[in-house]
């Protein structure tokens, strides 16, 4: 008797009985038994997506991430290892901080995003993030955010940010870059307006979900009582 999937003899029974009728020898039956044990099975599909799109900052990984946890029901952290086995992942950065690193960042901390500031310095975001949070600085950008920051907080591309613009749904003021162009600059209090009034415009599995945490509970609650403050104060002059 042949195996019906290597074509080797099926072995005898135990105590040199005659052979089992059976469709496998003992090699092929161990292997089949491992595979039906398997309790995640990861595709080629899975690696091929995890290819094209596993690329640049955290919060775009983290997409990727979300949707094979949806396509295929697989927890997280197996998600993670499939990443690093394909050799995607981020790898830390360990190289120390010099004086002159140390000033830019300073320099450009409130100006820029944590991910433009990583592009300038050429180091990951993770490694930019952990320093501010080490140096006990916030990541909020006091000067107002640029396009290209709320395409990384909001998860959307610049086009459907300019028809928000241009249907006048989300203000804006312009800023002079040094190079003869204007750049759009947009104010925490102007995007939380804009967010409250075009609610069904934001999609949450997109957003950066610490920058809108914070800026929703923490900065919102700031904005809303300044506003009380002043108003009060505009009541007692009149």
């Amino acid at each position: 008797m042949t195996c019906v999937s290597c074509g080797g003899t099926i072995e005898a029974g135990r105590r040199d009985r005659a052979p089992i009728e059976a469709k496998y020898c003992l090699k092929c039956r161990a292997g089949r038994r491992r595979r039906a044990k398997l309790k995640y099975n990861w595709l080629p599909q899975h690696d091929a997506y995890m290819r094209a799109h596993y690329h640049g900052g955290l919060h775009q990984r983290g997409r990727v991430i979300r949707e094979l946890m949806r396509q295929t029901g697989f927890p997280r952290w197996y998600v993670k290892r499939q990443a690093q086995r394909l050799g995607l992942t981020m790898h830390a950065d360990r190289r120390p901080w010099t004086d002159q690193e140390l000033e830019t960042l300073d320099k450009l901390l409130g100006k820029l995003s944590a991910a433009t500031i990583a592009k300038r310095l050429k180091r990951t975001e993770t490694s930019v993030v952990m320093k501010i949070k080490a140096l006990g600085h916030s990541r909020r950008i006091t000067e107002g955010y640029t396009i290209r920051d709320l395409e990384l907080c909001l998860g959307e591309d610049h086009h459907k940010i300019e028809k928000w613009i241009a249907a006048g749904w989300l203000r804006d003021r312009f800023q002079a870059n040094g190079n003869g162009h204007d750049i759009h600059r947009f104010s925490e209090k102007e995007i939380l307006s804009f967010m409250k009034a075009r609610s069904q415009e934001i999609n949450l599995g997109k957003v950066d979900q610490t920058w809108f945490l914070d800026l929703v509970l923490v900065r919102g609650r700031l904005l809303a009582g300044s506003s009380t403050h002043t108003g009060a104060v505009c009541d007692d002059e009149n």
